[in-house]
């Protein structure tokens, strides 16, 4: 019985143990700490009057007294720079809103040229902003009519190398530049908020983690004119351990890119549980400054690439939209080569007007390890390819890279990969027209591949291209596929250094031809073996 009895006090006394630890760290604001309203310091709350001063003696103060929130009372406040020290929170009032001012001048120099952030923070611990309130830039009257280079803010929020941060549940209104940057950090949680600038705005990136680790984002609804979620790694450390899940992304460019900046590594990331719409380019990696990405998931996503198909809609005149692109290159010839691994997509599903999804590596450093597992792909027009680019993700390349296959129509290219594995690709093609048909899967220099159960449905099957194309690869293996029927082949080979090809156990029911082998091939490379066949 005493046994018994130590043991159930043993177990009471860690679940207690544990809700306390959950309830400090699951919200902050109610940790105990003390509360300063910023109307014991401020007379003006009708957003005309600049209070930057009286705002950052008291955020000094409290962080010398040990910490606390700084809290802001409905009202509108505007400020310059202000700076987050340890231990101290904003803590924004529903119909609070802190304005950013309109005047370059209340912004705080950083060096000789570049003016900092509305809110920012270096070297600090345990800082953060909270509430339901609002922050708003003002940042349209930063670029709205300007030309380059802008005279504006650098960031909005800008955080670095600080610890335990966390933003939970603000409106972040009108960046005037990147919404939040996160450099340097370790411990960050985003929680809850909701973060919105006009797609038009320049430059107006979400979240971007750079050379972070331990950083946490969810819930949030985020609508920018450029990146919505963006992890890089300068040199000198990885962003590393970043978990995005339960998220709303729309951008005028990329929802979720990692890169182009990547001196460092990114790795051990998962973000699951996302709503991408309206966004030119969904999941993108962007390899160029010689890290590693690796470890990398992406579950339970939807993309829409864009969300609308013009009434008036042209083929060939709209931007290129890429749901799904993977691209490892070299910024400059010198740059050192990085490498992308151990990827994985699953239960992903994308609504695209006339959309490609490029995986591309290098000769001498392919793609490894990359996985889609229940990928269903609509897309709803084709267009012709011709004078395709592949993305670059930064205006100063401008060549036609080596590795730029994205003039190849197929719904999938991938090229210079070790170790692809697709299973339960569904493609559905609605365009009814005969021009612009498209390879379901064309792939080069690709080794170590498993292709099951795919199928397809094509509202014009194809007349000239086969579905599945594969060159001077080697070791494939092509099983309990069920293709559309089409009037060409499902399988060309072509290739000198195509090699063990193994088709079995498919369903060709609805397939006239099987294979075509271009005369590279030797015959012996290909094992076709119980496939149900037409009668």
């Amino acid at each position: 019985m005493r046994e018994y009895n130590m043991t159930v006090g043993r177990a009471a006394r860690r679940a207690f143990e544990l809700a306390i630890l959950t309830a400090l760290f699951a919200n902050p604001a109610r940790a105990g700490e003390a509360r300063y309203s910023i109307r014991d310091v401020v007379d003006s709350i009708d957003g005309g009057t600049v209070v930057t001063r009286e705002i950052q003696t008291l955020i000094d103060k409290v962080s010398a007294g040990g910490g606390g929130y700084v809290y802001f009372p409905p009202g509108d406040y505007l400020t310059g720079t202000i700076e987050l020290k340890d231990n101290t929170y904003l803590e924004l009032a529903p119909g609070a809103t802190l304005y950013g001012s309109k005047e370059i001048e209340d912004y705080r120099k950083d060096g000789d040229n570049d003016y900092l952030s509305l809110i920012y923070a270096n070297g600090a611990t345990n800082i953060g902003i909270v509430g339901k309130g609002t922050i708003d830039g003002n940042g349209e009257v930063f670029w709205r009519g300007k030309q380059r280079p802008l005279i504006r803010p650098s960031r909005f929020i800008l955080i670095e190398n600080s610890e335990n941060v966390r933003f939970e549940d603000i409106h972040i209104l009108n960046s005037p530049s990147w919404n939040m940057e996160l450099r340097f950090c370790d411990w960050v949680w985003v929680d809850g908020i909701t973060m919105i600038s006009d797609l038009e705005s320049l430059n107006s990136d979400g979240i971007d983690p750079v050379s972070c680790s331990n950083v946490f984002i969810s819930n949030c609804y985020i609508s920018v004119g450029d990146d919505a979620i963006c992890p890089k790694a300068n040199e000198g450390a990885p962003t590393e351990n970043l978990v995005v899940t339960n998220c709303v992304l729309i951008s005028d460019d990329t929802a979720i890119k990692l890169g182009t900046r990547s001196d460092d590594h990114i790795r051990n990331a998962t973000f699951s549980n996302i709503v991408i719409r309206n966004s030119v380019y969904g999941l993108a990696f962007y390899a160029k400054d010689g890290g590693t990405y690796e470890n990398i998931r992406f579950d339970n996503i939807h993309v829409e690439t864009p969300a609308k198909i013009p009434e008036n809609y042209n083929v060939g005149a709209e931007q290129e939209c890429f749901p799904i692109y993977i691209d490892l290159e070299r910024r400059t010839p010198e740059s050192k080569l990085g490498k992308v691994r151990n990827v994985y997509f699953s239960d992903i599903t994308i609504d695209s007007p006339d959309g490609i999804n490029l995986f591309l590596g290098q000769p001498d450093s392919p793609l490894e390890n990359i996985h889609l597992s229940n990928i269903h792909y609509t897309l709803h027009h084709r267009r012709s390819f011709e004078g395709n680019k592949k993305p670059r993700g930064t205006r100063s390349l401008t060549d036609k890279a080596p590795n730029d296959f994205s003039h190849i129509p197929a719904h999938f290219i991938f090229a210079h990969i070790d170790g692809l594995h697709i299973d339960q690709l569904k493609l559905t093609d609605l365009d009814s027209g005969a021009d612009h048909e498209r390879r379901m899967i064309w792939a080069n220099d690709v080794r170590n591949v498993i292709v099951s159960d795919f199928s397809n449905r094509l509202a014009a099957p194809n007349q000239a291209l086969p579905q599945f194309h594969f060159k001077d690869s080697s070791n494939i293996e092509l099983k309990m596929n069920s293709p559309a029927a089409t009037s060409t082949e499902f399988l060309y080979l072509e290739g000198a250094r195509t090699s063990n090809v193994v088709v079995h156990n498919n369903n060709f029911t609805n397939i006239g031809t099987v294979v075509e082998l271009h005369e590279s091939v030797v015959p012996s490379e290909l094992i076709d073996a119980n496939n149900i066949r037409r009668p």
